[in-house]
């Protein structure tokens, strides 16, 4: 209960302080009073001794009368030898307020007496009885212990209040202070930056996100016109002013300089700070889009490879199939050619620009839709070192003799998982680039060396998990890369040599889908001295993959086994026959799965040649599934001129052995084929 409160408690005991404090002082007078009436008597007894002794009744009873009125005695008597009642004298009979307290018994009487002596003889008796009208002077202090009780109160109260209005201030100064520290955490916090402006615009406060990303900690006292760079100031002032005239403005965008001298660009928005209802400032908030404009020109990036995968998925099949014709019937008529017959020279071209054509097709489908690829455990500096080796390189070199390339190999580099002919072309494109870029006598260094990344490098393209890696940096002494062109080398298709002279253009694009494909990345340096392109590849600790020989000619050819071609254009059903034939296979060859199916229910196959693209009916992925459940474990490969997708994934889940991309060679399907029948 509120009753028995700490503070209730005190108030008790200050007021039972005050009362016994009261009862002890009105205890020392009542005792003053008696100790005085006691002296007066005396007194009086003195004066009157000598009129009794004169027996001058007339002298005594005028005195004892004057005695009566001031000493408020209700009775006097004189007792003398032989007469006790010498002298007797009544008071006034009590009136008013005091005949009140006299009957309330708050005036009450008392006797006293007192000896009479002249010269050392006794010779009476003075008796009184006296009215006790201490009421009154306790009354006034009564009065006064009250006045002192409720001012002690008061100022009991008085401090109990300062006090906790204190500890109210302390405690509302407290939460004031922990809300504007936590404001200010929130506000650090924030990933926008936050500016408080004067009148003038210059700047009052920022958070740690604005001096990190502005200009620094010098921040505070400019003006907010110095991080705006060029024309930008004109609007952005004028922006201020209206958020000066009370109005909060929309979003604009901005070119910002950072603390580095860079120009980023934000979207501002400004409000205004109100004290007693005067705009006294301005809020802004700047919003970084740095990486949002980096977003969306990856959208745009990714818009267009999805375009383009979907035009290269539409026209790989159909030119793929075309291609055949041109590489495998010249491969034909070679094998029936003399070495020294005229018509050699042509067919060779005829089938290495069927190849060449090809090899564009497939540039295009990697570009486009990434690389599926079978990966190998691979040492870098020795893939590098064949590639220089090879017949490629050195007619690469030819056409461009004035440019030396060096080797700087670490020979602690660790081992990568890669496709090997994918690497082969991304250093053939760079070791191109950086020769084409050089003009006259120059240099493309060939570096290896290992890194651990705690964080992605800076202009790196694609994000990089922590960890070891391997890297593999060309440098070319050349003219660079101009800066407006730097963030767009790697799209399809841009380029600024001659289009057709120097390449197709996706030479580039190659490399950054083969470096994302591989879990890599790829980093680009340019300057008007030259040019260094990094590829990052993640390290592996095992062993390189043993080295598998290439299968001699005379290996993979058949040995008179069934094969059934299913494919729905003639023209690559003549082909194959005819390619197959002469790798000593029996071939048989229908249009269709609901065919091959039909066919299967009366003839024996070895092995299955399916293509992916078949129309109508069924796909080589739903042609197998049918034919498994009638001869399961029947054997395949997948020969189709369409990228290796999910439904090609699927159906090499089902059991095919391999997948050879049209237009193939007689190398390639033969070794396919004898690795599907061998296994």
């Amino acid at each position: 209960m509120t009753f028995f409160t700490p503070r209730s408690r005190l108030y008790w005991l200050v007021s039972l302080f005050f009362l016994l404090l009261f009862a002890l002082v009105a205890g020392l007078y009542i005792l003053r009073d008696n100790l005085l009436d006691a002296r007066q008597f005396k007194r009086h007894a003195e004066i009157i001794a000598n009129d009794i002794w004169a027996l001058n009744e007339t002298g005594v009873l005028t005195y004892l009368q004057l005695v009566l009125t001031t000493s408020h005695c209700r009775e006097l008597t004189i007792a003398i030898p032989g007469n006790d009642a010498f002298l007797h004298l009544h008071g006034p009979p009590l009136s008013g307020l005091s005949k009140l307290l006299y009957r309330s018994k708050l005036i009450w009487s008392k006797n006293i007496s007192q000896d009479i002596v002249y010269r050392g003889e006794h010779i009476g008796t003075l008796y009184g009885e006296k009215y006790v009208r201490v009421a009154y002077p306790l009354f006034n202090l009564l009065i006064f212990f009250l006045f002192m009780l409720l001012t002690t109160l008061f100022v009991m109260q008085l401090s109990f209040n300062r006090k906790k209005l204190e500890k109210q201030v302390a405690e509302r100064t407290r939460h004031l202070l922990t809300s504007e520290r936590r404001f200010e955490d929130l506000v650090n916090l924030l990933p926008e930056m936050v500016l408080e402006t004067d009148r003038d615009g210059i700047i009052l406060y920022a958070n740690q996100t604005a001096t990190i990303r502005l200009l620094g900690d010098n921040l505070v006292g400019q003006s907010f016109l110095n991080c705006i760079t060029g024309d930008g100031q004109l609007v952005a002032e004028q922006q201020f002013q209206a958020a000066l005239a009370g109005k909060r403005t929309g979003l604009r965008e901005f070119n910002a300089l950072d603390r580095n001298g860079r120009s980023i660009p934000v979207l501002v928005r400004a409000a205004p700070i109100f004290t007693d209802e005067r705009v006294v400032g301005s809020l802004l908030v700047l919003v970084d889009i740095t990486d949002q404009r980096k977003m969306k020109e990856q959208l745009s990036s990714d818009q267009k490879m999805k375009a383009i995968g979907l035009m290269a998925g539409g026209v790989a099949h159909d030119l793929n199939n075309i291609l055949s014709g041109i590489i495998s019937y010249p491969e034909l008529l070679l094998m029936d050619i003399e070495e020294h017959s005229p018509m050699r020279r042509p067919l060779e071209a005829i089938h290495r620009s069927g190849l060449d054509a090809a090899e564009v097709v497939s540039d295009l489908l990697m570009a486009a839709r990434g690389v599926p690829t079978d990966r190998e455990i691979v040492a870098a500096n020795e893939l590098i070192s064949s590639y220089l080796d090879s017949v490629d390189f050195q007619q690469l070199q030819a056409k461009y003799p004035q440019v030396l390339v060096k080797t700087e190999f670490s020979d602690e580099l660790r081992n990568i998982s890669c496709s090997p002919i994918h690497l082969r072309k991304c250093l053939m494109n760079l070791i191109i680039n950086g020769m084409e870029a050089i003009e006259g006598e120059g240099n493309v260094t060939i570096t290896t060396a290992n890194s651990a990344l705690d964080a992605l490098p800076p202009g790196a393209i694609g994000d990089l998990a922590h960890g070891k890696y391997s890297r593999i940096i060309i440098s070319d002494t050349g003219t660079g890369i101009a800066a407006e062109d730097l963030p767009r080398i790697f799209e399809p298709f841009y380029t600024r040599k001659a289009m057709g002279r120097s390449g197709t253009g996706l030479g580039l694009a190659l490399v950054w889908n083969i470096m994302r494909d591989h879990g890599g990345s790829v980093d680009v340096t340019s300057s008007p001295t030259g040019t260094t392109f990094e590829l990052w590849f993640p390290s592996v600790d095992r062993e390189t993959s043993p080295h598998t020989d290439k299968l001699d000619h005379r290996t993979y050819r058949g040995k008179g086994e069934r094969l059934l071609v299913i494919d729905d254009e003639p023209r690559q059903r003549h082909i194959a026959q005819a390619l197959l034939t002469a790798l000593n296979y029996r071939v048989a060859s229908v249009a269709s799965g609901e065919e091959a199916l039909a066919y299967l229910q009366s003839h024996e196959i070895d092995l299955l040649i399916l293509d992916m693209i078949l129309a109508p009916g069924w796909n080589g992925r739903e042609s197998y599934a049918e034919i498994l459940r009638i001869r399961p474990g029947m054997k395949a490969i997948i020969a189709s001129g369409f990228a290796e997708d999910e439904e090609v994934e699927l159906t090499l889940a089902m059991g095919a052995a391999a997948f050879v991309k049209k237009p193939y060679t007689f190398e390639q399907i033969g070794s396919a084929l004898y690795k599907a029948l061998h296994r």
